[in-house]
């Protein structure tokens, strides 16, 4: 392992000094026959640690042989965390193109991932696992996630279609208009990235030149969902669209996109914005502001009980079910929004000038 240590060292040196340059092709060679389990026919490795050891062997003799030892085992060691750094740079790489963020288990951890709500995505991390004591199990779920991430990369660069991720009974921002291309976004209503990219739709002018719609994705661990009230306000979302559908639809703004906007871009009396209230209220209160908004939308007394009676049907169960599997499943994004449209995928928040180069 030394000389490929010396072999790193020098190749660095030589590329800011002309004289190491000559010792650069024996030091190849030497790593050469050693990366093909073959010994060294060369002197470089000898001399290598010969000069290293020269100074010691005047002052301490008898210390030549242990620090010969040391100089053997602290090459493996920079060797072996040369192979992990690259390792941990390539996965990084690969999780940066696919999901958008170099760390599929925490996506807000990443600096350069584009600002996000991270999904949960699978078993914990490598250490995480370490730390638990489960060594095969760290490893195996290590190498499962980058085998998960390679085999994402073609679906990548495929040409996305919103349209084929749209339901059935989908709602659009302001109405459908024939002609405008289709976007999708998958959002979860606690999420105030979602909610910053409603407000920079409505500034870039998307939706006027879009036929918007979205998935609503409540973000869920083992620990139960991200936002407290994201599941209710997801069924209600749902409870609206498979309403306005079974009385033939609207060619306007329906009471879904009226919930969405008032917790996006609304505040309450104290000054205290929607979304904020709503990811801290008491599920009742967060039941009769919901109910509250959809008055406030035109829809009768007795729509509204047909609505709220809905939440919890197993249409609407069904419903969210399906969604979570197109996300995770087909879509198979970490990153929440995340936006379908210009035949790419968006991961995390889009601002004002992307929205506005994206046709």
């Amino acid at each position: 392992m030394l000389c490929i240590v010396a072999f790193v060292v020098i190749l660095v040196l030589s590329a800011v000094s002309a004289k190491y340059r000559k010792l650069l092709g024996k030091a190849w060679s030497c790593v050469v026959r050693r990366v093909t389990f073959r010994a060294c026919d060369t002197t470089f490795r000898d001399d290598v640690k010969n000069s290293l050891l020269a100074p010691l062997a005047v002052r301490a003799p008898r210390l030549v042989k242990p620090a010969s030892i040391a100089i053997e085992v602290l090459a493996w060691l920079m060797v072996l965390s040369f192979v992990v750094s690259l390792y941990i740079v390539g996965k990084s790489g690969l999780n940066l193109y696919v999901y958008g963020t170099c760390d599929k288990q925490d996506g807000q951890s990443c600096s350069l991932a584009a600002q996000m709500c991270s999904i949960d995505a699978g078993p914990p991390g490598f250490w995480a696992s370490i730390g638990e004591g489960d060594v095969v199990g760290a490893f195996r779920d290590e190498f499962t996630s980058l085998g998960d991430t390679i085999s994402a990369i073609p679906s990548r660069m495929k040409d996305w279609d919103a349209a084929e991720y749209a339901p059935a009974d989908a709602t659009y921002l302001g109405g459908y208009t024939a002609g405008r291309p289709t976007a999708l976004e998958v959002l979860d209503p606690g999420c105030r990235f979602c909610g910053q990219l409603f407000r920079n739709m409505a500034e870039a002018g998307f939706d006027d030149a879009h036929n918007v719609t979205y998935l609503p994705y409540p973000i869920t661990s083992d620990l139960g969902p991200r936002f407290a009230n994201s599941p209710l306000v997801a069924s209600y979302l749902i409870a609206v669209r498979q309403f306005e559908a079974a009385r033939g639809g609207s060619a306007g703004e329906t009471g879904d996109w009226y919930i969405l906007e008032q917790l996006f871009t609304g505040e309450n009396a104290d000054g205290t914005l929607w979304q904020d209230w709503m990811n801290a209220a008491a599920s009742g209160d967060a039941r009769g502001q919901l109910q509250d908004w959809l008055v406030d939308a035109g829809y009768t007394a007795d729509e509204i009980a047909q609505i709220a009676a809905a939440t919890d049907s197993d249409a609407v169960r069904d419903e969210l079910q399906r969604i979570r599997s197109i996300v995770e499943d087909d879509i198979k994004t970490v990153a929440i929004p995340s936006l379908i449209t210009g035949g790419r995928l968006h991961s995390g928040l889009v601002d004002v000038d992307g929205l506005r180069g994206i046709r």
